[in-house]
């Protein structure tokens, strides 16, 4: 069942930062496009400019007559969406987006770039590489990138699919690979995953369908990595940090995370025939993608930072990164947990997460998937007791909207400012860029 043999598609969903970058690829074949989403965003903003038909809320009358296939958000509630059940009672032919990215796969040499942090940014400098090498792949990737004209999509002409692939819920198996880039293993979705060797298990079951002829990339400073690629039948091109200082690279993106970053991009775009002069132009030009240490202007005269960062370790490395890039400035880190679950299940870990930072508030924690029992277990005023156990200045900052008045009261020119989280403290940052 492939998006190819069908001429009008409904998404529902549509504004996902992954499900839409099909639809302007359903757009791009000349697709009639529709969907639904719960609230106007950018990106629904520039699918409707791009041809699409969209609808803000669900509901079953959404959907045209003349519907073929269906490609829905596993974000939204199958058990309650009226649109999705409409579906479900008509036949449809109907696809989640991680099949539907896997029925994509099938048509493409495809690679993904897997792990636990470092997904987005990887990506987007494979993609981009590439594509300055002349190679012209298709790009699916979970930001928008300025070079892709704020798209999260870029649609090439060659034989390649480069995608950031999820682990949640083992959807990257859906996937038809030739090759991947294997990042870092850390235990994460501990919503889903039993525990950590559950989650290397799914790592280790997606590497071993990698064909002979394909290949791994692998950071092999990581243990669980080195496990994952031990059972891989492909060639395994290794990453260690200390290849980094023979490439002698001027990257304009900060961290030592990402010198790791464009490492494993480099040695991808080798593997498959890049041209190496200029691969290493477009890594040097690579200035990040949105919100990922996004610049995002000034706030009371303060520097203001806008990040995706949810989990501890990308907590820690993304603050230590800032904290390096401007050691004499106060570094104010506001963050928003992201799940009750993911923050109940690490709290020694967000303990020691927020080191560099000068002062801390943590706002309230953002919903996702989340059960009333997961939601009794812990609160943001529980989380910045705990983290106040190791650091002089954490404050709780209740609603965004409580947050954005104590930083009127408390940001001083001269600091920066972080926002960090997978919720909506994005809107936040918007706000305080105003």
């Amino acid at each position: 069942m492939n998006m190819q043999d069908y001429q009008q598609i409904h998404f529902i969903g549509i504004g996902g930062i992954g499900i839409s970058a099909l639809a302007y690829l359903a757009l791009n074949e000349g697709k009639n496009v529709t969907g639904s989403d719960i609230a106007d965003s950018a990106l629904i903003d520039d699918l409707r400019k791009n041809g699409a038909s969209i609808h803000i809320g669900h509901d079953g009358r959404n959907l045209p007559e003349n519907t073929e296939l269906v490609i829905f958000s596993e974000a939204i509630d199958q058990k309650t969406n009226t649109e999705y059940l409409k579906v479900k009672s008509m036949g449809l032919p109907l696809l989640s987006y991680f099949r539907a990215l896997g029925e994509l796969s099938k048509t493409k040499k495809t690679i993904a770039v897997i792990g636990t942090h470092g997904k987005t940014t990887t990506t987007a400098m494979l993609g981009l590489a590439l594509i300055r090498a002349g190679l012209d792949p298709t790009v699916i990737v979970g930001s928008k990138l300025k070079e892709f004209s704020y798209k999260n999509i870029y649609i090439g002409k060659g034989d390649l699919l480069v995608v950031e692939a999820c682990e949640y819920r083992r959807s990257f198996l859906h996937l038809d690979l030739f090759g991947a880039i294997l990042l870092n293993c850390e235990a994460e979705h501990l919503d889903y995953y039993k525990d950590e060797q559950d989650y290397i298990n799914a790592y280790t079951e997606l590497i071993e369908k990698i064909p002979a002829n394909g290949f791994l990339v692998a950071n092999m400073e990581d243990k669980n990595v080195r496990q994952i690629a031990d059972r891989g039948t492909c060639k395994i091109v290794p990453v260690w940090m200390k290849d980094w200082k023979s490439l002698n690279f001027n990257l304009q993106v900060i961290g030592d995370f990402n010198q790791l970053n464009a490492l494993h991009a480099y040695k991808s775009a080798e593997v498959l025939g890049a041209d190496l002069a200029q691969t290493q132009k477009a890594l040097e030009g690579f200035r990040g993608t949105w919100r990922r240490m996004e610049l995002k202007g000034k706030f009371k005269n303060a520097l203001l930072i806008d990040d995706y960062g949810h989990h501890p370790t990308e907590i820690k490395l993304t603050l230590k990164a800032i904290k390096q890039k401007y050691p004499k400035k106060r570094l104010v880190c506001v963050f928003q947990p992201h799940q009750y679950s993911r923050t109940h299940l690490m709290l020694d870990d967000f303990k020691n997460a927020f080191q560099s930072a000068d002062k801390i508030i943590i706002s309230d924690i953002y919903a996702a998937r989340d059960s009333e029992m997961d939601m009794a277990k812990i609160n943001s005023k529980k989380l910045a007791d705990i983290i106040r156990k190791n650091h002089v200045d954490v404050t709780w900052g209740k609603d965004l909207s409580h947050t954005y008045n104590l930083l009127e009261d408390k940001v001083e020119e001269g600091d920066v400012v972080v926002t960090m989280g997978a919720g909506d403290i994005s809107d936040l940052a918007e706000k305080l860029a105003e």
